[in-house]
């Protein structure tokens, strides 16, 4: 088979995370390369792939069987891959047969801090071990990084800071009414990890400055209960609304309309939704922690406020509200450092580059 091949994994859905690598995909076969998608899911019928993409689905809805192991070694066997990128549930597989099956470059992408989820002693020393097995750990922020050396026992050297990116569809997502000043967005998992009670909390301050202001929460989680009770017993239940979850489309055009979006994370190793938002032109509020201060510049690009202080987000939320050119202001560069820094297109080109280095050095 041809050493020109390169295997992907990652889920073929209508996300960011999706969208780029597609995009990446899209590139290296425009340069002369053979790509095959391992998807744990299947493709959204409305999805178009870039075309001579070869997809492939797991046998498994989860990659971590022996059958899934026995069918990724057979295609490595019959590709011949001169370069892996694997991400979330398949990474151990495409480390552990890449390495048996004596592939070169094995990449693997770790887009999650160890603090946003439960993390059992025994499966970070598994990961640890795993990571070990790895020609290059690509990780979406320094605070990313940082985790990585500290708990997976990752060498720095190992490291690649490849910054999370969205394509820049601004023109394309409707929003006929207008940005509502009514409006504070929300748009995450409902998780302790995620801060929403301190949103909530510095929102009950907000409101009895601006009663006509709204808050909408999109998306679930294990502390949806909690919040709606915690909205309850503020008396708030009449200006805080829970949307669940939404579709792309629909949470960009949330983004597009709302005055303000928070991410008030406890944690965060990038945050899809931060550059989403500047990519609709609203201005972005964040908790100054981890990922999130890495693409806020404070009173430059956005605003950060002392995580989980919600009288300083309340603060910084006053301050928005009250005055229209400050935001506006903060909205454009926003923008401006979106597309220099975050923009899907700009990304690929970027990234496609240090992945064909990467080839040409191990030659």
């Amino acid at each position: 088979m041809d050493d020109k091949v390169i295997f992907f994994s990652f889920s073929v859905l209508n996300t960011s995370v999706s969208d780029y690598f597609l995009a990446l995909a899209e590139l290296f076969i425009k340069n002369n390369y053979r790509v095959v998608v391992f998807s744990d899911t299947k493709k959204p019928e409305k999805l178009i792939l870039p075309k001579d993409i070869i997809l492939k689905y797991w046998p498994s809805k989860r990659p971590t069987t022996f059958r899934d192991a026995k069918f990724l070694y057979i295609e490595m066997k019959f590709y011949k891959p001169v370069l892996t990128i694997s991400v979330f549930n398949s990474v151990n597989l495409f480390l552990i047969v890449g390495f048996l099956c004596g592939v070169k470059l094995r990449v693997a992408w770790i887009r999650t801090l160890t603090t946003q989820f439960p993390q059992k002693n025994i499966l970070v020393k598994r990961k640890s071990m795993i990571y070990k097995l790895a020609t290059k750990i690509i990780v979406n922020s320094n605070a990313t990084k940082q985790d990585a050396v500290l708990n997976y026992q990752v060498s720095e050297k190992k490291i690649y800071v490849i910054p999370n990116s969205v394509k820049d569809v601004y023109e394309t997502i409707p929003a006929s009414s207008g940005i509502c000043k009514k409006t504070i967005t929300y748009v995450g998992r409902l998780h302790y990890s995620k801060g929403v009670e301190t949103l909530i909390q510095a929102f009950d301050i907000v409101v009895r400055k601006h009663p006509y202001i709204e808050l909408i929460i999109i998306g679930n989680g294990p502390e949806e209960a909690h919040l709606k009770q915690l909205t309850t017993s503020l008396n708030l239940q009449e200006r805080v609304f829970f949307k669940g979850t939404m579709s792309k489309l629909s949470v960009l055009e949330a983004f597009k309309k709302t005055y303000i979006a928070v991410v008030p994370s406890v944690t965060e190793a990038f945050g899809f939704t931060l550059i989403e938002g500047m990519s609709m032109k609203t201005l972005v509020i964040g908790a100054n922690n981890t990922g999130i201060k890495e693409i806020i510049i404070h009173n430059k690009t956005g605003l950060l406020f002392e995580t989980h202080n919600y009288k300083d987000l309340a603060n910084k939320l006053n301050c928005a509200i009250e005055n229209n050119k400050l935001r506006d202001q903060l909205t454009t560069a926003g923008y401006e450092r979106f597309l220099e820094c975050f923009e899907t297109e700009m990304a690929i080109k970027r990234d496609y580059l240090y992945f064909k280095n990467m080839i040409h050095d191990e030659r």
